[in-house]
């Protein structure tokens, strides 16, 4: 029973297991400006990625926590508002699993411990072949040259390029602009799907990782010299 019980904890642990990738595409091309705007440079970002536990063994498992403030990259304001876009870049070796302090914040969800072994068993998992393979591409490009909406509440179309794969999803946005100060939110619940990934399920679903995954990402941006 026990081999069995830290079979399930590993799987789970993983959280998706992708189809095989192609080598990685180049890192996406500058927006395209075809009009007046200005350049600026990420200063300090945020990233939380919720993925979830479910089925009648639940419990056996965590809902893990990945953050990350690594996000880093450039935001190109144009006229009109709704032709800006960006270009950034997210170090997967940045990203951290189920980090206590980040945990304690982030609401009932997340309020049970992880212990340090399940942490860096699932760090490995994640990094790993069977899920976004940093050794195949290290780095998670994020772009879009344009935005729907407005004034301050948009959607992006915004291009993933993860494990060899491009994607493209939708995603709110809100943009806020304080004087020398550019601040970004996004917020998005996806499907593994939307990154190339597949949810892992055991036993036809007696413990499996939830399809849908939450994103809140805030970005602090100043203009570039």
């Amino acid at each position: 029973m026990r081999k069995f019980l830290a079979t399930l904890v590993a799987v789970l642990a993983a959280c998706a297991a992708p189809p095989p990738a192609p080598p990685p595409p180049a890192p996406p091309a500058a927006p395209t400006v075809s009009g007046p705007y200005e350049t600026w440079e990420v200063t300090s970002s945020s990233l939380a990625v919720g993925v979830y536990r479910e089925g009648p063994m639940a419990r056996l498992g965590h809902n893990h926590l990945i953050t990350s403030s690594g996000l880093a990259g450039r935001i190109e304001l144009r006229e009109p508002l709704a032709q800006s876009g960006f270009a950034l870049e997210l170090p997967l070796a940045s990203l951290v699993v189920d980090d206590p302090a980040a945990r304690a914040v982030a609401g009932p969800d997340f309020a049970a411990a992880v212990p340090e072994a399940d942490r860096a068993g699932t760090a490995q998992n994640l990094l790993g072949p069977r899920v976004l393979d940093a050794s195949l591409q290290p780095v998670l490009r994020l772009s879009a040259d344009a935005l729907e909406g407005g004034p301050r509440e948009y959607l992006a179309r915004v291009r993933i390029a993860l494990r060899g794969e491009e994607r493209v999803v939708a995603v709110p946005v809100t943009l806020e602009q304080d004087g020398a100060m550019l601040r970004v939110h996004a917020e998005a619940v996806l499907r593994h799907a939307d990154f190339g990934l597949v949810p892992f399920t055991v036993a036809r679903g007696v413990l499996s990782v939830r399809d849908h995954i939450a994103i809140d990402c805030r970005l602090e941006a100043r203009r570039a010299p």
